[in-house]
């Protein structure tokens, strides 16, 4: 009796803990659900407010900062692509380096990014520094670490406008397809104002 009694408390002890991982699970992802649920209503929101008249560099921000949100990401970057010069240059910067690393140019044939624009293609890599198109020289030069990325191309009408790229998810997590999936919905907003802004608004 005694040690059919120990093995039903081992059990239950066993069972309790369990459930409180179980649990934790389920907080956890409800808690991701709720984060992609409000970033999504933001985007929404960002795109409705869309006008011809909008400035679109605080378009292009809002939608870099709902991305973030999107992938749980502390920095990311938008970069466009300089045709006179042939380089790829960061004008919205989120995150560790935001005051320093808009401006910075290099040439568009080079890193992971120069390899999305050139291919048209989104990029994920959990470990850069295992990657041969990486460049170490940003980090370098800006004291800063990139451990993972997803990138994707700005395309509107088969042209490539240039690059968003998400770095670091705050828990360290890997980059998965279905951040690809999100960061190009906002990949496409971004590439359809830069398109308008290119083209010019008609003359009311």
């Amino acid at each position: 009796m005694s040690n059919n009694s120990s093995r039903t408390m081992r059990f239950l002890q066993q069972e309790n803990v369990r459930l409180q991982e179980e649990n934790q699970v389920l907080k956890e992802q409800v808690s991701a659900l709720q984060r992609y649920v409000h970033a999504l209503q933001q985007l929404q929101e960002t795109v409705h407010r869309f006008t011809p008249e909008q400035d679109i560099l605080s378009l292009l921000d809002e939608t870099m900062y709902c991305a973030m949100m999107l992938l749980d990401t502390a920095d990311g970057s938008l970069m466009l692509v300089d045709d006179e010069s042939n380089e790829l240059v960061f004008v919205l910067v989120h995150g560790a380096v935001r005051e320093t690393l808009p401006g910075y140019r290099f040439d568009q044939r080079k890193g992971i990014a120069g390899w999305v624009a050139e291919n048209k293609q989104p990029a994920v890599v959990n470990d850069v520094r295992a990657d041969p198109r990486f460049i170490s020289e940003v980090d370098e030069y800006f004291s800063f670490h990139t451990q993972s990325l997803v990138a994707v191309p700005l395309i509107a009408r088969n042209r490539v406008y240039g690059v968003i790229e998400m770095v670091n998810k705050q828990g360290g997590e890997n980059f998965t397809d279905e951040d690809v999936s999100l960061l190009l919905i906002a990949a496409t907003l971004c590439a359809s104002a830069l398109d308008y802004a290119a083209s010019g608004a008609p003359e009311g």
